[in-house]
């Protein structure tokens, strides 16, 4: 009896050996997670899933935000994320081993997926479920979900509307990492940086134009800059010969300066207390004469989220406090990567807050005489893309193996260029200067010529807004209801002048209090609903009546419950802005003759 006795004990110390080790990825993949090394905590998690936790809702959300901060791999966030939401808990554990559900976040990130797979109709959907999860107390929140459900909308517009733009080459570079991002190049357009991912720190490689006007094979400044591999290239001064950094650790990010001189970048400086604060500077971009800076950080002066903010150099090399550029640039969500044109006549940012057609988009604003800022301009689809699109190297439209960088040229035109990386033993082609400045223009929208035709007296047309009914004590949208409000989504797309009014009503049933609470929320779950049809917020007015404005008799003549009028009254109604030269009714609502209300 011993031998099956021994068998036993070794299958079960090998079960617990399994199920400690899974423990141990499970909380290697959270470590990295915290860290936001996404690679290194998909593999960690990864493994956990391969060992029989396929359907653990927790472990597919952490798999799927993982994938999702993977440029080249997000569409594969997908499925675990929609495994990830059949189970949500509001009383979700974060970083619970034996966590077997899902947060609503993870609607909230399957909507970013779908939006990123240009899946609009199904982002819609998920964002909207998400909002009904949010609650007072999460204004941000329900104001990124509420940007998110309006950008799906405007992807449709600007898929449908394409700019025209076209691209001019400034030559190969060597390649000497496969794994780039941020990259930057001078005005003079002599000198360029970009970060390369290794394996255990980011470095920072720069490459100078040779004398044959080739570039050079770019060299790996880490150790001379004294970077511990957190420093990461922004941006480049005017004559690059000076660089700004992005130095993070655990808590923040400041900016940092490298000078180059006597042959090379020296140790980076902080900018000091004045641009540097306890709180998050990321981003940083001098003015082309370099007295300016313009910088990014949610410092309490923040109108929310990140922040653009600008500081100018004193005569004794110090910074005045900054300022922030104020609501026509900065908004309630995230603001960031700055860059001026050369002739700092234009800022290039990208933003979630303003007219985005998905996540950040680049947007620009022109210099005003005042010296103010003028209202950002969407330099447009497929510039942007419905990822997100940080300056200077957007996402969606680069070649396999080049890098787009935006905004040079010589005040007259704001081009977009774009660097091509090639095999670090082949020999770079030298790029004539004069086809680049024949390739470049500007980014333009695409307008059609339509010649004048002789106009013509047309009657007014007409249209019929139907109501939309509920079920008793419900704010929920029926097929029916949905398929009206596509139908009056379509109307008000039509006349961008029109405004609507949405306006609930409850039967007369429950107190007066609850059923105006009941009210507004059918008002508000048509507003959403049409807000996740591409309407923006601003034509929306919603109102709630509870039992004060019935149409029909809740009760018959002798005083017994009368369920077909209650249903007639469980509605909502619409009021419509004056609309010049069309006729937009409400359609009146059919009550039978025992039901009316005298």
């Amino acid at each position: 009896m011993r031998r099956p006795f021994l068998m036993l004990s070794v299958l079960l110390l090998a079960s617990m050996v399994a199920g400690q080790n899974v423990k141990e990825d499970f909380y290697d993949g959270e470590f990295f997670f915290a860290e936001e090394d996404y690679e290194e905590a998909l593999y960690a998690f990864n493994k956990v899933y391969k060992s029989g936790y396929q359907d653990n809702a927790n472990i597919n959300y952490r798999m799927g935000i993982c994938l999702l901060q993977i440029p080249g791999r997000k569409s594969e966030a997908i499925p675990h994320l929609e495994q990830a939401v059949e189970f949500i808990s509001e009383r979700y554990r974060e970083g619970a081993f034996k966590e077997v559900n899902a947060p609503p976040d993870a609607l909230l990130y399957l909507g970013n997926a779908y939006r990123i797979n240009m899946e609009l109709e199904k982002a819609r959907e998920k964002y909207g479920e998400y909002d009904l999860f949010l609650g007072p107390r999460q204004e941000m929140q329900k104001a990124y979900t509420d940007k998110q459900i309006e950008s799906c909308g405007n992807a449709v517009v600007a898929i449908n509307n394409p700019v025209e733009y076209t691209r001019g080459n400034l030559g190969q570079v060597n390649e000497t990492h496969s794994n780039r991002y941020n990259v930057v190049i001078s005005n003079d357009m002599n000198t360029m940086a970009f970060m390369g991912k290794n394996p255990f720190y980011n470095s920072v490689q720069v490459s100078m134009k040779e004398d044959d006007g080739t570039w050079g094979k770019p060299k790996n400044i880490t150790p001379s800059i004294v970077s511990d591999g957190n420093m990461d290239v922004v941006a480049l001064s005017s004559d690059g010969k000076t660089m700004l950094l992005a130095v993070s650790d655990e808590f923040d990010s400041n900016i940092y300066t490298s000078v180059f001189a006597n042959n090379r970048w020296n140790p980076a400086k902080s900018l000091g207390k004045t641009i540097n604060s306890r709180y998050y500077e990321s981003h940083a971009t001098f003015s082309p004469d370099g007295k300016t800076i313009y910088f990014t950080s949610n410092r309490t002066e923040s109108l929310g989220g990140m922040d653009i903010f600008r500081s100018d150099m004193l005569e004794d090399g110090t910074w005045t406090e900054p300022v922030n550029l104020g609501p026509t640039i900065n908004t309630k969500l995230s603001e960031e990567s700055p860059f001026l044109s050369p002739d700092g006549k234009r800022l290039y940012f990208s933003s979630q807050g303003h007219n985005t057609i998905g996540g950040f988009d680049l947007f620009y604003s022109e210099l005003q005489a005042n010296g103010n800022w003028g209202t950002p301009v969407n330099v447009g689809y497929p510039l942007n893309t419905t990822d997100d699109d940080l300056a200077f190297s957007p996402l969606g439209i680069g070649e396999e193996g080049a890098s787009m960088v935006f905004a040079k040229g010589d005040g007259s035109k704001y081009d977009v260029y774009k660097f091509e990386f090639i095999h670090r033993d082949a020999k770079p082609v030298l790029v004539p200067m004069d086809e680049i400045e024949e390739v470049v223009v500007e980014v333009v929208e695409k307008k059609t010529e339509v010649a004048p035709e002789p106009e013509v007296v047309e009657p007014p047309e007409k249209y019929l807004i139907r109501p939309i009914f509920f079920e008793f004590d419900s704010y929920a949208l029926s097929k029916s209801s949905q398929s009206k409000l596509n139908d009056l989504s379509g109307l008000i797309a039509k006349f961008p002048a029109l405004k609507l009014e949405i306006t609930g009503h409850t039967d007369a049933v429950g107190t007066f209090e609850y059923n105006q609470r009941l009210s507004v929320n059918r008002a508000a779950a048509v507003s959403k609903y049409l807000i996740s049809n591409g309407v923006t917020k601003d034509r929306l007015k919603i109102t709630g009546m509870s039992e004060s404005e019935h149409v029909a008799r809740n009760r018959t003549a002798n005083n017994r419950d009368a369920p077909d009028g209650r249903e007639l009254n469980r509605r909502v109604q619409f009021k419509v802005s004056i609309t010049k030269d069309v006729i937009i009714e409400m359609e009146k609502i059919n009550v039978p003759d025992h039901l009316k209300i005298n």
